[in-house]
Parts: C-alpha cells; sequence; structure tokens
C-alpha cells in the first residue's frame, strides 16, 4: 500500500507538470498566430482565435474557461522566464500548483525581479540560500531536455533550436523570456546568483518529446468546468427617435455642487416614482413613441417605468436614433443560478446583516420639495444622506493615477527609476495594477469570484451572443474584451468583458455620470427588496430591476441615480 500511494504521488507530481507544460504550450501557439499574422489589420486577438479555431471544435470549452487557460499558461511562462522551467517542478513538487496559478495583480512581475536579482528584493537570502539551491539541486538530479514540445513557428522566430536544453539558463531565457507579457521585460539574471544552476550536467538527459494537445483531454481534465446553461434569446428590439448626441443630452443636467446635487436628485427621485407603469412591450413601444421631440425627452414629461413583468421573462433592447444601444435589460437568469445569489452574498460577510432597509426620516417623507424651504430641505435631505452613507467595495483592474513614462532613458529599466522631486516613486502604478480594495479584501474577493463564477459566465455568454445576433455591440464588445485581454502577464478579467467588479452595499447614488466606465456599464441588483429602481434621467426612464436581472447602458453618458 506504501509503494502503491508512493507511486500515485510521483504520478501526480508528473501530471500536474504536464499539465503546466500543456498550458505552456496553449499560451505560446496563441501568440505564435499573433505573431506571424501578415498584417496589424489581419493580427488576430484571442477572442479571434477561439472564435476561429476552438470554438469549430466538436465539444469546445467555453471562451471564458478558454481564457483562463490561456491565462494560467502565461503564468507558467513568467515562471520560467524568472526561475528556469525547473521552478515549474518546484511549484508541482510543493503542490502548490493552483495557489500559484491563481495569483495575479503584481506577483509574477516582483517574482521575477527577486529571482532575477536576488539583492534587489527585501529577503535575498530566501532566493538564494534555499530557492535557487533547490532549483540546483533539481537540475543536477533530472536534466530535462523538451523536444519538439513547442510549435515551430514561435522557435523559429526566437531563434532557438526544436529541442530546447532545460539545462542551460540562456537558452532558457531566451526563450522564455522572448514571451509578450503586455508588461515590462524582466531585468537580466544575476549569475553570479546563479551559478550553481550552469554547472555542467553528468546524468543522462531525460527527453520529453511526446506533444501534448490540448485536444488529448488534459486540460478539461484537470480544470474545473462549469456547463455550459443555454440561452434562447427572446429579445424584443424597439427603435426610439433619441438622440443620444443632442446637446442638451450631452450636459451634465444636475447641479455640481454635492449638497445642491442630492436635492436636485431627491425632486427627480419623487418624479420617477410617480411615474408611469407601462403593462405590456406593446404599451412601452406606444408611450416612447411619444416621449421625445427633436431626439430630446419632453419638458416636464412623466417618467416611464418599466416593470420586469412587461418582458414576460424576456430581454429588451431599447436602441438610440443612431441605432446604437440605449439600454439592454435582461430578466431572463436561470433560477437555479438566481435563488441562491443573495444568500451567497451574506455568507461573506459572516453572516451580518449588511444589507439594510433606507427609508428617509418620516417626517421628511411626506415633504412636498417644491413646497418646502429651500434650507429646510437641505438640511433635511443633506443630514439623512449623510447619516446612512452606501458602502462600496471597487474590485477593479485599472490604469489611473499612472506614472507617465515620457521622456525616460531607454538604457535604464523601468523598475530602476524614480520620478523627480518626489519623496516616492511607486513602480506598481505604470501598467494596470488591482485596486486597493482587492489587495485588502483579497480572500472576500476571490470568494465571491468562485461562488459566482456560474453567474458571471452566464453573463458573459448572452453578452458575447447578444453582440452577434443583433450587431448592436460589436464595436463596443469587441473593444472590452480586447482590453480584458492586453492585461499584463496574460491575467484575465474574472467578469469579462468588464474590469471591474463594483459591490455597493445598502446603495442610493445621486445623480451622476461614471465619466471612468469605458463605453458600458451592466448593473445587477442583489436581494429581497422593494424600490431601487435604475433611473436614467435624459432617457426618461425607469428600470425596475429585480434581484438577478440586469441592464447595461452607457453609465458614462447618462445621468442615473436609483430610486
Amino acid at each position: 500500500m506504501v509503494l502503491h500511494c508512493q507511486t500515485l504521488s510521483e504520478q501526480q507530481t508528473a501530471f500536474s507538470f504536464l499539465i503546466m507544460i500543456t498550458y505552456t504550450q496553449l499560451a505560446i501557439m496563441c501568440q505564435s498566430t499573433a505573431l506571424t499574422a501578415t498584417s496589424k489589420e489581419s493580427k488576430p486577438s484571442i477572442l479571434k482565435i477561439y472564435n476561429n479555431h476552438v470554438a469549430k471544435l466538436k465539444s469546445p470549452p467555453s471562451e471564458r474557461t478558454f481564457y483562463r487557460w490561456h491565462s494560467i499558461g502565461c503564468k507558467c511562462i513568467a515562471l520560467a522566464a524568472s526561475g528556469s522551467l525547473y521552478i515549474l517542478v518546484l511549484v508541482v513538487g510543493l503542490e502548490i500548483r493552483k495557489q500559484i496559478c491563481t495569483c495575479g495583480g503584481q506577483v509574477f512581475v516582483e517574482l521575477g525581479l527577486m529571482l532575477r536579482w536576488p539583492e534587489t528584493s527585501l529577503t535575498p537570502d530566501l532566493v538564494t540560500t534555499h530557492i535557487i539551491p533547490s532549483i540546483a539541486w533539481i537540475r543536477s538530479g533530472m536534466p530535462l531536455s523538451l523536444q519538439n514540445i513547442f510549435c515551430t513557428s514561435f522557435l523559429e522566430l526566437v531563434g532557438v533550436e526544436a529541442t530546447l536544453d532545460c539545462t542551460d539558463l540562456s537558452i532558457t531565457d531566451q526563450f522564455f523570456g522572448a514571451f509578450k507579457q503586455n508588461d515590462y521585460s524582466l531585468p537580466g539574471r544575476d549569475m553570479g546568483a546563479w551559478i550553481s544552476c550552469t554547472s555542467a550536467i553528468t546524468q543522462p538527459m531525460l527527453i520529453v518529446s511526446r506533444e501534448v494537445k490540448v485536444s488529448d483531454g488534459v486540460c478539461p481534465a484537470i480544470d474545473r468546468l462549469l456547463p455550459a446553461i443555454p440561452w434562447t434569446p427572446h429579445v424584443s428590439v424597439i427603435q426610439t427617435s433619441f438622440d443620444r448626441k443632442h446637446s442638451d443630452n450631452l450636459c451634465f443636467p444636475a447641479e455640481t455642487n454635492r449638497m445642491q446635487n442630492i436635492i436636485w436628485t431627491e425632486h427627480e427621485r419623487r418624479k420617477a416614482e410617480a411615474g408611469y407603469d407601462v403593462q405590456d412591450l406593446d404599451d412601452l413601444c406606444s408611450k416612447l413613441a411619444n416621449l421625445y421631440i427633436d431626439g430630446c425627452c419632453k419638458v416636464d414629461s412623466d417618467y416611464i417605468r418599466i416593470p420586469m413583468n412587461a418582458l414576460q421573462n424576456g430581454e429588451l433592447d431599447l436602441r438610440n436614433s443612431d441605432d446604437s444601444l440605449m439600454v439592454f435589460v435582461c430578466s431572463s437568469l436561470p433560477d437555479r443560478i438566481r435563488k441562491n445569489l443573495t444568500s451567497t452574498l451574506l455568507a461573506y460577510f459572516d453572516g451580518k446583516d449588511v444589507l439594510v432597509e433606507r427609508e428617509l426620516d418620516e417626517d421628511f417623507q411626506d415633504q412636498d420639495l417644491d413646497e418646502c424651504d429651500a434650507d429646510f430641505s437641505l438640511d433635511m435631505v443633506v443630514e439623512n444622506v449623510l447619516k446612512c452613507p452606501f458602502q462600496c467595495l471597487h474590485f477593479s483592474l485599472w490604469n489611473r493615477y499612472v506614472t507617465k513614462g515620457d521622456g525616460a532613458p531607454a538604457q535604464v529599466h523601468p523598475h530602476n527609476m524614480a520620478r523627480e522631486a518626489v519623496g516616492r516613486t511607486n513602480s506598481t502604478q505604470r501598467l494596470p495594477y488591482p485596486s486597493r480594495d482587492i489587495l485588502k479584501h483579497w480572500c472576500l474577493y476571490n470568494n465571491l469570484l468562485v461562488s459566482f463564477e456560474e453567474l458571471f459566465q452566464w453573463i458573459e455568454q448572452v453578452v458575447s451572443e447578444f453582440s452577434q445576433i443583433k450587431e448592436c455591440l460589436p464595436n463596443e464588445y469587441e473593444v472590452l474584451v480586447e482590453l480584458c485581454q492586453d492585461l499584463p502577464g496574460g491575467e484575465t478579467s474574472s467578469v469579462s468583458p468588464f474590469l471591474s467588479l463594483v459591490i455597493n452595499l445598502n446603495v442610493s447614488t445621486i445623480a451622476h455620470h461614471d465619466k471612468f466606465d469605458k463605453d458600458l456599464c451592466l448593473v445587477l441588483p442583489l436581494g429581497e427588496f422593494s424600490g431601487g429602481a435604475l433611473a436614467m434621467f435624459e432617457q426618461g426612464l425607469v428600470v425596475e430591476l429585480r434581484s438577478g436581472d440586469f441592464a447595461i447602458f452607457r453609465s458614462a453618458e447618462t445621468t442615473h441615480f436609483n430610486l
């Protein structure tokens, strides 16, 4: 039995290493396809590679799964470029492959700097007395040679032979270092620290020559896959005469002063709550036909409220006068996903009652803002809003507040540069990086991604198919996907095609534009609630989303708030 356990353990280690090599193959093959494109216009993105090649397979993986495989392959390459291919052997030997593959952000950049040039790290002894000697020991006892493992076109571009001698640091650095990671190249290796990994090999070479293919079933067998949930579109398309580019629709109508904005928003909330509830889609078409004059909402017109029962568990696609998207509403989330969303979210807050009902002060509820004394109204509303601010968690991958590289010397590595006339240079804010909330609430963030993965996958499927069945989002969707796939180190967004997951607890927003949103925003409420509908001022609409329904709209140019 002991021998049997030992055999299985060795096979598990070998299989885990094979998995990392397979993902590496996939990432290199994708990049080779892009690099060998004949022109910039024909250069395929990961999305195009999926659509042109993977989606045509008999039983293709989902887009989301394919992107994850590619991302893991990029991470394996980053590891190999940092500490040679043998660091992958070390990872599987320590049984930390899955933990490593879920890391993101600046982890692999910092790891590369630490391994290649140990003296620049905070723990140089850890690298020089533990990690490098361990790699040297593995190298001497298991000299690997990868024969015909990686695609020929990439090998030729890099200028190495088809047989990759993994014991030669210069060759593996040249090969894995040539892989484009949408990040700064790693600095040169401190060969003095790595001298133990350059000694002559006395053991016979272990040649790995089997061509591992994704179609062999290796990747699907080891990755946690979710069955695709079929989405049968029942999209009702309604064309409107709303002109999103009209000058009256481009200016922010609310007050820029926060305190006055609160008053303006409360006034509009009252109007929105008193709006007209449409009965069905025909009723909605009739009301929209008379709502706009010269591309703008009629002055003093009633808001049109759209309850979800009017959609009959389908989808609604409202179009602007130029046939661009006004808002897409989806109410067909499968019940088996919808029913556990709220309880799952609350479970990660240790059962605390983080979702509470928000109401205005009872003495103020019956007041008419138009008839009240202005000072009295301002005091009451501001006091109420400031007394109960909603909590917001920004789980985002963004490129804000970045250090510009204008005028930087080409011969100095970016990580060795410092800004002039400042006390500290933040080297992590030069390329897209994870927000502070991701780093501060890493456990919560990962738990949410795991628990809501089925929801995110379903939304991604709906958005992708919606952009294809009605050519309404081809440009916006492809741009968003490209942004998700151009992150450093092959990192992917778990909420693709978006880059941010923002959780607003007990949200009650004042009128605003989300100027940092790229083209589109998706809103999905969770909880047991009444009210809280999404109001869109310029369009004169109120979308009464239920828990699990979602709406996509142009948040950067639409004045919106919730009831």
